[in-house]
């Protein structure tokens, strides 16, 4: 049985555990601010500068993903090899409860960092409809879309490629993924299948000025939860606490 008071806590504690740390700062708030600075004021990115509300819906997108799978990842691995994992399965806590509280952190990681966005996006000149109401809602689904296979990864992996492999497909994601960059028609239908890119475009309807959204974002946010779904059945099945 869950018990509430104990997720509160532990879930309380991976988030000061992370937003403490220098380099969640840079990966979750400075780099995304950066982005959409340069997104919406130059044309270094795809040689035309973008819509605020683009610029916003991209790096929301950046900060979600690094806090879901790239910094859960490598907290995960590290705290893995340390025995940490093992030293919660001696307390009162249960395994779910710990999975759940490293998702709730991670979550509340997204939040935390997309506060900072919202507030550049603001001053950007960023004008909210009522379906900005739905960001949290949008930054659950992107963590959970890919929570399952961050621990996954580290549950696998060594914690030290772990840290590489969590890095490169941040990368990767930046680079091939569709959020940054736009591609032809076949390759975008192929990127919207995975959680990147249908991300994306949820943020893009939760920020949109005005308001409105295409019939599209239900099929993205179906591919979301399947996604989650198939990470955290596999993490469920391979993962391995020591």
């Amino acid at each position: 049985m869950i018990s509430m008071r104990r997720l509160f806590i532990q879930t309380k504690w991976e988030f000061r555990l992370n937003a403490r740390n220098f380099e969640q700062a840079l990966l979750l708030i400075i780099i995304p601010v950066l982005i959409l600075f340069v997104l919406t004021n130059t044309t270094i990115i795809g040689g035309q500068s973008n819509p605020i509300s683009l610029g916003f819906a991209t790096v929301l997108t950046v900060s979600t993903f690094a806090a879901g799978f790239t910094s859960l990842a490598i907290a995960t691995a590290f705290e893995r090899r340390s025995d940490t994992l093992v030293f919660l399965g001696t307390t009162s806590l249960t395994r779910l409860e710990v999975v759940l509280a490293k998702s709730a952190g991670s979550f509340l990681l997204a939040l935390f960092a997309g506060t900072f966005t919202l507030v550049a996006a603001l001053l950007l000149g960023w004008i909210p409809a009522t379906g900005a109401l739905l960001i949290p809602i949008s930054i659950a689904l992107g963590v959970f879309s890919v929570s399952g296979f961050a621990y996954l990864l580290a549950g696998t992996v060594r914690a030290e490629a772990v840290l590489a492999i969590a890095n490169a497909v941040f990368l990767f994601v930046l680079m091939l993924g569709g959020v940054l960059f736009t591609f032809g028609t076949g390759t975008t239908h192929v990127l919207e299948f995975f959680p990147p890119l249908a991300l994306k475009h949820v943020m893009e309807a939760s920020v949109a000025t005005s308001g409105t959204a295409d019939a599209s974002i239900i099929s993205a946010v179906l591919v979301l939860i399947g996604w989650g779904v198939i990470g955290h059945v596999l993490a469920s099945r391979f993962f391995k606490w020591r």
